[in-house]
């Protein structure tokens, strides 16, 4: 394996980790311990944790290691609020600059977002993470604005920290609260298609705010 495969390995590893409940809010990731248990040398494994430090996942303690954000009320209204704006700046410029492969391909990870809600697929957690961080990420891409999607991954992975223990599809309890979310990508993507920038970027700021919403309207 690759070095560049390697520390991909490493980042979705830890990821998963994380999905499967092994970690909670405060805890400590170390670096030694998380190459033995996933059998890797401490480079991929550092590259990985700097990886996930720089998108806002985890924080970076004041000496050495790393460890999960634990969730705030407050936080979590500044970093939805961040992130419903700047993906509505996406969208919009996605709509003024996407091609039609492109467009093509948003449609195709909704394709795969709709297969995970059958029943044979309830437990693809990652999976599911995978399609919707690429959905995101690649209309911030398509906005050809390298601060932007620099600015929405960040959000992005930040707000996941919430999701990720919020969320009652994250937490294995149901998958009522995830239906809404390939229409609402379909909604995005018909409007990025139709060069529609105002539409796009509305709907993709009441793509998020749902988010935020349904997971924390009662804060």
């Amino acid at each position: 394996m690759t070095k560049t495969n390697l520390d991909e390995f490493a980042y979705k590893a830890i990821i998963n980790l994380i999905l499967k409940n092994h970690f909670k809010p405060g805890d400590s990731l170390l670096e030694t311990e998380l190459a033995n248990s996933l059998g890797l040398s401490r480079t991929p494994v550092r590259h990985a944790l700097g990886q996930l430090i720089a998108e806002g996942f985890l924080d970076k303690k004041t000496k050495k290691g790393c460890f999960i954000p634990s969730p705030t009320p407050e936080d979590a209204r500044r970093v939805f609020y961040a992130r419903e704006h700047i993906e509505g700046l996406t969208a919009s410029s996605a709509a003024r600059y996407a091609t039609e492969g492109e467009v093509l391909d948003l449609y195709a990870l909704i394709e795969k977002e709709k297969n995970i809600h059958t029943p044979a697929a309830h437990e693809s957690k990652l999976l599911y993470a995978d399609i919707n961080e690429n959905f995101h990420l690649r209309i911030a891409r398509i906005s050809r604005n390298k601060y932007l999607e620099q600015y929405c991954k960040h959000s992005f992975w930040r707000s996941n920290t919430y999701i990720f223990f919020f969320d009652k599809y994250y937490s294995g309890m149901n998958l009522d609260g995830q239906v809404t979310g390939p229409r609402q990508h379909m909604e995005i993507a018909a409007a990025i298609e139709n060069r529609n920038e105002e539409k796009a970027g509305n709907l993709m700021k009441q793509h998020v705010r749902t988010t935020f919403e349904k997971l924390f309207i009662k804060l």
